[in-house]
Parts: C-alpha cells; sequence; structure tokens
C-alpha cells in the first residue's frame, strides 16, 4: 500500500513538472520596473529603468522607454536603448517643451516576450531663456536690418540664430535666415525687399535643433512712405466762360489728379473734374469751359493714391477765381 503511494506521488510529481514546463512559453518571463528620471531640466530629461528578469538569458534584446503628454501614452514617442543585462538603464531625452508633464514607461524585449513597466510622469520647468525682437531699421529703400538679442541663462548648446520674416502676422509664409554667428545681439540684413510691411521675429534653434525658440513680433516697412502734398495753383487765362486751372502733387502711387469745383463758398456739393495727363506726381491743370460769366468759382487740386493697398486722396487748399462779364 505504502508502495503504491509513493509511486502515485511521483507519477504526480512528474506530471506537474512536464504541465509546467510545457506552459513556459505562455508565461511572462522578461520582467521590467520604470524608475524614477533624473536629471530634469526645463528641455531634457534622463529617464531610468531596470531588467528585473531576462528569461533565462544573459540579456534582453531590447530595452527603452515610451514617453509622450498623454498619460495614455497613445502616439507615444520611443527611445532605444540596446541590449543588456539585468540592472538598471536610461536615456537622455532632449528637446521636451518647457513647463509640460509627460508620462513614461519603460519597457524590454527577448524574443518574443515583452514587458512594461508601470506609468510615470514629470513635469519640466520654465525655460529661464530670454529671446527678444529688437526693432528693425530701414537704411534705404528695399533694404532692412534685422535685429535680435537674447540671454540663455538656461545654458543651451545654441546652433544658429536668425529670423523669420514675411507678409503675414503669423508667419504661415515666412521665410527664415540666419545669422553669421551666434552671438548675441545678432541681426541679419535683408536687401531687394519688394514694397510692402513685413512682420519679423527672432529665432534660435538649439540642442541640435530639437529646440526652436520664438521672439516676439515686429512689423516693419520696406520702404519709406513720402507724404503726398498737393498745392492748388491761381487760375489763369480767365475768361467769361473759362479758366485754365494748375497745381501740383508730390508724393507715391499716384493714380489720378484734377480739380474739384463749385459756385458754392462754403465747397459744399463740387463738381469733380479729372484730367489725365499722366499719373504720377508733378503738374496739374487743366482748363474748365462752359462756366457761366460773371460768376466766382471756388477749387481745390486733389490726387488719389494708394498705398499698401489702402486708397486715399490728398487736397490742396481752396482758391477762387470770377470769370469775366458776358460780351
Amino acid at each position: 500500500m505504502k508502495k503504491s503511494v509513493i509511486s502515485l506521488c511521483v507519477l504526480f510529481a512528474m506530471l506537474t513538472m512536464v504541465v509546467l514546463s510545457g506552459c513556459d512559453k505562455f508565461l511572462k518571463i522578461v520582467t521590467v520596473k520604470t524608475e524614477q528620471c533624473s536629471n530634469l531640466k526645463s528641455t531634457s530629461v534622463i529617464l531610468k529603468g531596470s531588467v528585473v528578469a531576462t528569461g533565462g538569458g544573459d540579456s534582453v534584446d531590447e530595452r527603452g522607454f515610451y514617453y509622450g503628454t498623454s498619460k495614455s501614452l497613445k502616439d507615444a514617442q520611443t527611445v532605444e536603448c540596446g541590449a543588456g543585462g539585468k540592472g538598471e538603464f536610461e536615456a537622455k531625452v532632449m528637446g521636451l517643451q518647457p513647463n509640460t508633464k509627460y508620462y513614461y514607461k519603460a519597457y524590454a524585449k527577448n524574443n518574443d516576450d515583452m514587458d512594461v513597466g508601470d506609468v510615470m510622469e514629470f513635469t519640466t520647468f520654465e525655460l529661464d531663456f530670454t529671446l527678444e525682437t529688437l526693432a528693425p531699421e530701414r537704411v534705404a529703400q528695399g533694404k532692412v536690418v534685422l535685429n535680435g538679442s537674447y540671454d540663455n541663462k538656461e545654458n543651451l548648446n545654441i546652433d544658429k540664430v536668425g529670423f523669420q520674416y514675411g507678409l503675414r502676422g503669423d508667419f504661415t509664409d515666412a521665410t527664415a535666415v540666419y545669422a553669421g554667428n551666434i552671438a548675441t545681439p545678432f541681426s541679419v540684413t535683408l536687401e531687394d525687399l519688394p514694397r510692402g510691411t513685413y512682420y519679423c521675429r527672432a529665432m534660435v534653434q538649439a540642442e541640435d535643433s530639437t529646440i526652436i525658440l520664438f521672439g516676439n513680433s515686429q512689423s516693419f516697412d520696406s520702404y519709406e512712405h513720402v507724404a503726398t502734398v498737393v498745392t492748388t495753383g491761381n487760375a489763369t487765362n480767365v475768361t467769361s466762360t473759362s479758366a485754365h486751372l494748375t497745381g501740383t502733387v508730390t508724393g507715391e502711387s499716384v493714380e489720378a489728379k484734377g480739380f474739384y469745383w463749385t459756385t458754392n463758398s462754403d465747397f459744399s456739393s463740387p463738381t469733380q473734374t479729372r484730367f489725365g495727363q499722366g499719373l504720377g506726381d508733378g503738374s496739374i491743370e487743366g482748363t474748365l469751359n462752359d462756366l457761366a460769366p460773371a460768376t466766382t468759382y471756388y477749387y481745390k487740386a486733389y490726387a488719389v493714391y494708394t498705398i499698401e493697398g489702402e486708397r486715399s486722396e490728398a487736397l490742396g487748399e481752396m482758391k477762387s477765381f470770377t470769370t469775366l462779364d458776358a460780351k
């Protein structure tokens, strides 16, 4: 009887070993743990993990981390640390956004087996870096110097400094230009700019260009606007039914010029007469006909011009003349 009991126990033990050995491939044998990160800064951190079990071999095939700003780590970025044995491993992550909460977890792989650690978190510091876009300087028509400066208390490794500029205030059409060196203050000269109002902002690329910082926005005109000035001249060759009017205009982008005239001394309801002797600045002159004899007329020279898409009108002073009596 004792022999039978012993035999049954031995048989049960052997069966148990067979079952367990057959299920080994279904058991998780690689084990990894997420550790507390270190060297946390405003744009970088060192993530840490440890391999607790390798699954029987000397090492795992791959170790690394998943990290991102979503707690679920959906669309997370991956940083690989290569193969390795039991113990701690780490990876430096750069190019993080300042003052931002991140989540991360360690992972380890061996053949078809993989394990991930718990999700942990950290929040990057405020960036101790000041970047300022200084006032641009127009040194000639179509030639502008962009200026910027920075205070690098963060001790970032700066790769490039420069500017973005374009005709849109949201910089969706911006062109990037870079200074010849990274010293502060810095500047870039733009030449042969078409006429227009532009926007610019200073730009710094750092830490192998994984960090891109922008300064405040400044606007500038590539050309100096010349004020349009109209002068009303004296009427000449006045007859009973006609008069020759003269004037001058100085300015830019003049597209129409002529005179307003009326018989009302308060200049109400004037008639507009355009004289088409060319555009641009210069003289304004023309003859009014079919006037009434022995009548006082009031008149002003005018010029219409367009600057940066805005149409405006400039007027000269009001003057008068009186036609002769009818013959």
